[in-house]
């Protein structure tokens, strides 16, 4: 109970006046995408998910890696490419 507690205030203390912003542009797209029935999106992620990695040893049934079912090359991320969206995302994440 105590880690969800300081994850929330964590996030507390990290909300920006940007990031607040592209939650509530994220929200009103949502609305106005189940009202009119066509996607729209406005604002950026508030979250990614990066894998550094598609190769991997364990071959998880699950798992695309394990299966070998990517439709990429196995190898590892990009180091430049991590922080090119890092720097243009992260200013959005919480």
């Amino acid at each position: 109970m105590n880690k969800i507690f300081a994850d929330r205030i964590s996030i507390l203390f990290n909300l920006s006046i940007k990031r607040v912003w592209n939650i509530v542009l994220l929200q009103i797209s949502y609305l106005i995408t189940r009202i009119i029935k066509k996607p729209i999106q406005w604002g950026l992620p508030y979250s990614i998910s990066i894998e550094p990695t598609t190769s991997c040893n364990l071959r998880c049934p699950e798992c695309p890696s394990g299966l070998r079912k990517f439709s990429r090359n196995t190898g590892m991320l990009n180091l430049e490419l991590y922080h090119k969206v890092i720097d243009q995302l992260g200013d959005h994440l919480l």
